[in-house]
């Protein structure tokens, strides 16, 4: 509907031109963008504070665990302690992920395959630790051949990441 006032025709209010919906458009891009991509780095921030709140918990927890079963055992302590650091290993590798998404505003799939390579060593770590700590028992046959093929497939995750990483590099220096 065309509404006409002095002679002149108007556009009818409900209807709006494309320039008008442009301009609209336009300036809600400009005030609502910058705030919510300022609410996005507040959050990656935010969780990278708590990343890093775990990763420090995680370290005091390691050493205050290895201080109290020192005496009960100094191998089971150092596996305890090995193992538990890996895992801080793993929590800044992920919040060392969270700082790349903020600085670059993209993720990236190397932290990634840092931390499965690291998960995985820290499996094999623990479980060539449980093997030498038996305090004398003998493995069933079962048991032998789980941490076996435990072990098996843990390598072969550190192989394909170690390849998915040569080339990834050789991707980038293309």
């Amino acid at each position: 509907m065309q509404i006409e006032t002095d002679g002149q025709t108007t556009i009818d209010e409900g209807k709006m031109s494309k320039q008008e919906h442009s301009r609209q458009s336009e300036a809600v891009r400009r005030v609502i963008t910058p705030w919510l991509s300022g609410a996005d780095t507040l959050v990656y921030v935010l969780v990278g504070l708590v990343f890093l709140a775990g990763a420090l918990a995680m370290l005091a927890y390691s050493v205050y665990t290895f201080a109290q079963h020192f005496n009960e055992g100094f191998p089971r302590a150092i596996v305890t302690l090995v193992n538990d650091l890996l895992l801080v290993m793993i929590i800044m590798e992920v919040l060392r992920t969270v700082l790349s998404y903020i600085e670059e505003r993209g993720a990236s799939l190397r932290p990634f395959l840092f931390i499965g390579a690291i998960s995985a060593t820290r499996r094999i770590l623990a479980i060539g630790a449980e093997a030498s700590i038996t305090d004398g028992k003998t493995l069933s046959h079962d048991e032998f051949n789980r941490r076996l093929v435990d072990l098996g497939v843990n390598a072969g995750v550190i192989l394909a990441i170690a390849i998915a990483l040569f080339l990834l590099s050789r991707r980038d220096a293309a």
